[in-house]
């Protein structure tokens, strides 16, 4: 490892400690005892061999009638680049391996992860060598095998279901445990063990030899033995824990003969019980401040309670109460074509795989699936293209009419206006809730006071997203800054203190303050306290529905001091919307026409900036692992308390 590799690596302890409680620390040395134990184990397959029995597959059952012709051609598609090797994610192409072992290889660096290394002895996060572990993890989840082998169970087999099990039977032999970089995350093992058993429930036991049977029951055995053993506890019991406590039921509910499988079932099963209300707040919101992440927590759920029904053991009513809740929750958050607002982080996990142009509205996919699990078809998304999910979890249903009106989550800590405005179906929000979840607050942004707006499904005001993690340095700082979200900037410092690509060392704290929950009316006003510390001042914005069409921004500090401070105004553009200005204004133009027209504060500097390097100001990404320039208007001025500044928009 690199100097920089230990120096980061050192810093990335020192400020996870700092967010730690004393009974985190505690488990933390717990845990390193146990993995320190652990690797004292025998490598290899041979302790987890079971005598012969039945080959675990996902209960239920998956209704390929509706697999029409379209979802057909993309998984045609898909068989011809798997079985070429031919891969693309996360907005990277994968080269060919030569010799190098798929299952290890980085495509961006062309280096092999170590294979034969002890996994908790592998430092993924901080090393330069090998690359962004998040890319070597995408292949190893194995989820492409879950089309074709919807593709397979179709009849349109031409060896697709040899190809599948030498595809398993390669990663077996490939990745004996506890050897290597594909066992230390909890997350990684519950995903790949999710589609060996969707693979399992299309293709059936039949398509794989007898020594490839006994093969798959060792899979499942060592990682519930490894899912079990290291759960993500305290700060890391986000998506992470819910992901593995899925994966264990499932697996407990399925190798039925193991002689923990009950325990592991019950475990797994208590667990996402326990976590429902904890995960989804009181009002809907993901606690993890993200709808796309949100989406991947609810799958969990929707794949585990369908299990339940199949197993004639359904979740409580509670379970489906929360996340039906959850559900109605995300419906304002959708356009009237299906596409969420970018809120958080996004690094497209999935569940249940489809061709990734499908995935696009992968919020109103979930969406559509959930109304169907709780049979709730008035919270269903206005469009969803029909995807392999909808075959495992039922729909999609869609909405039959438009969301209209202003809802405020408290908790959660979001306003939204739904209305049509200028003849156009509009969606505006604010932003006024936590920085994320429990103490590291992972996957939050610095994004207190935010605006997003679209109309007529066109992003005037949108967030940059998300772009990179570990690799992404000073740009996974950027995307997670102040600076590239709708809100105010003082002295060029975010809100809460990056330390670390999860982490941070000091929170913004947001409130509501005033609200007129009337479309025609419409007001909000919330507060943060971000920058009390360095420069004493509190941002308040208020914004106020003037007209019909019309609306008025006032951002002013309030503080004890008159000191005038650096400040600065985003407005961030979505894809395909540029900023131009004319007579003091700026139009936002979308296809030739102008959409929206925006005077700034008086006496502010304006500037637009597209794509500026090193600003790293004038950028979104669409998906994670591409970055694209964007137009951005940047307002600077100076202002001490009680200077309002005010920012009007007009609809057009």
């Amino acid at each position: 490892m690199h100097a920089d590799g230990k120096q980061s690596r050192l810093i990335w302890y020192a400020n996870r400690l700092r967010s730690m409680s004393a009974g985190e620390i505690t488990h933390r040395f717990t845990e390193l005892a146990k993995k320190r134990q652990a690797r004292g184990w025998e490598a290899g397959w041979a302790a987890f061999e079971m005598p012969e029995g039945p080959l675990p597959a996902l209960p239920g059952r998956v209704d390929l009638h509706h697999a029409d012709d379209n979802l057909l051609a993309g998984w045609r598609k898909l068989a011809a680049s798997a079985r070429f090797r031919r891969f693309s994610f996360l907005g990277q192409d994968w080269p060919d391996a030569d010799n190098a072992s798929l299952w290890h290889f980085d495509p961006v660096t062309g280096r092999e992860w170590p294979k034969e290394r002890y996994c908790f002895d592998i430092d993924y996060r901080h090393n330069e060598d090998y690359g962004d572990v998040k890319y070597v993890w995408e292949v190893n989840r194995l989820q492409y095998l879950q089309p074709l082998a919807a593709l397979a169970a179709k009849g349109c087999n031409g060896g697709l279901k040899e190809f599948i099990a030498a595809e398993i039977e390669s990663w077996i032999d490939e990745n004996p445990p506890y050897l290597g970089v594909n066992w230390p995350s909890g997350i990684e093992l519950s995903l790949r063990a999710i589609t060996v058993l969707v693979v399992v429930r299309l293709i059936g036991g039949a398509a794989f030899e007898k020594k490839l049977l006994g093969k798959i029951r060792a899979f499942f055995s060592a990682t519930a033995t490894w899912l079990d053993r290291y759960p993500s506890e305290f700060s890391s019991a986000n998506n992470h824990l819910i992901a593995e406590a899925a994966g264990l039921y499932l697996i407990g509910a399925t190798l039925t003969d193991h002689p923990e499988s009950a325990c592991w079932a019950k475990k797994g099963r208590a667990i996402l019980e326990r976590e429902v209300e904890k995960q989804i707040l009181a009002d809907g919101i993901g606690a993890e401040q993200s709808p796309t992440y949100t989406a991947f927590t609810l799958e969990f759920y929707l794949l585990a309670m369908r299990a339940g029904e199949a197993l004639g053991a359904p979740f409580s009513a509670a379970v489906y109460e929360r996340v039906a809740h959850a559900g109605e929750t995300l419906s304002w958050f959708l356009d009237e074509n299906g596409h969420c607002l970018r809120i958080g982080d996004d690094d497209e996990g999935r569940v249940l795989f489809d061709d990734p142009a499908r995935d696009v509205r992968y919020v109103a996919s979930v969406l559509s699936c959930l109304a169907a699990v709780c049979n709730r078809p008035d919270i269903a998304p206005a469009a969803a293209p029909v995807h392999f999910r909808n075959l495992v979890l039922g729909g999609p249903l869609l909405a039959k009419e438009k969301l209209r009106g202003v809802k405020s989550f408290v908790d959660g800590g979001y306003t939204i206006l739904r209305d049509e405005i200028a003849g156009k179906p509009a969606l505006f929000a604010m932003d006024h809730g936590p920085l994320g979840y429990l103490s590291i607050a992972a996957h939050g942004h610095a994004d207190a006071l935010s605006l997003w707006l679209t109309c007529d499904g066109v992003p005037l005001l949108a967030d940059a997203g998300t772009y990179l993690y570990h690799s992404g340095g000073a740009w996974r700082d950027a995307f997670r800054g102040t600076a590239l979200h709708n809100t105010l900037t003082i002295g060029g410092e975010d809100q809460s203190r990056i330390a670390g690509a999860f982490n941070w060392s000091a929170k913004a704290r947001s409130k509501r303050l005033e609200i007129a929950e009337v479309a025609d009316n419409f007001f909000i006003a919330a507060s943060h306290d971000g920058y009390r510390k360095s420069f004493g001042v509190e941002h308040i914005r208020k914004v106020r529905r003037t007209g019909e069409a019309t609306f008025e921004i006032i951002d002013r500090l309030i503080g004890d001091g008159d000191e005038a401070l650096d400040v600065q105004l985003g407005f961030l553009a979505g894809e395909g919307v540029e900023i131009v200005q004319t007579n003091g204004f700026f139009a936002f133009i979308s296809q030739g026409a102008p959409r929206m027209c925006l005077e700034p504060p008086e006496g502010s500097e304006p500037r637009l900036v597209n794509g500026a390097e090193d600003e790293k100001l004038g950028f979104i990404s669409q998906r994670f692992g591409e970055r694209q320039p964007a137009w951005q208007l940047v307002l600077k001025t100076r202002a001490g308390p009680g200077r309002r500044l005010v920012t009007r928009l007009r609809l057009l």
